[in-house]
């Protein structure tokens, strides 16, 4: 009888962090939606990019699981390396299309549309990501992961960067300037 290899906690943590970033891309988007906020769309944005960066460290990891062969006689775990690379190119990225959509928020500022309700959802967003990210680091740095490792720390740059995103959107809801939601998103 023929049974299937075990699937490693690294594989079942990078599977996850697809999950779990899709369920925070659906909060973030909903919160844009209900709010028309130029700023949390560029949040939103950004957790777009954690889903693809999450699906490439899982291909890395499968990847660096490999054993060694004839091309690779050192074995395969550099790929999880190339994972860390994507994941910083696609930061660029993301803040390219962010810039290009505050640049457009900038020239035609609106009020925003139920703010306190769309920042619960996007709070309820950056909780998941900060209890994963913290999962990530721990466990990335616990098993050498350095694709973990790095997934974690940029989902602690989002936390941190949602973090302030909500601080503006207060400050712009509390001052009445339209002006500031886009800003804040550059």
């Amino acid at each position: 009888m023929i049974t299937a290899p075990a699937i490693s906690p690294v594989l079942k943590i990078a599977a996850g962090s697809i999950l779990v970033g899709i369920v925070v891309l659906g909060l973030k988007t909903l919160a844009w939606w209900m709010t028309g906020s130029i700023a949390l769309l560029s949040d939103a944005l950004e957790s777009t990019v954690n889903v693809v960066t999450a699906i490439a460290a899982l291909i890395a990891i499968r990847v660096a699981a490999l054993p060694a062969d004839a091309n690779h006689p050192y074995g395969h775990h550099k790929a999880e390396l190339f994972s860390a690379v994507l994941e910083g190119v696609m930061i660029i990225i993301a803040a390219l299309l962010i810039m290009r959509e505050a640049y457009h928020g900038l020239m035609a500022p609106r009020v925003l549309d139920a703010p306190l309700q769309g920042l619960l959802v996007n709070g309820a967003a950056s909780a998941i990501n900060a209890f994963w990210c913290w999962v990530l680091i721990s466990q990335g740095r616990k098993r050498r992961s350095p694709a973990l490792t790095a997934d974690g720390h940029h989902l602690l740059s989002d936390v941190i960067s949602s973090i302030g995103v909500t601080f503006g959107v207060l400050l712009a809801i509390e001052t009445g300037w339209a002006v500031l939601d886009p800003a804040l998103a550059g």
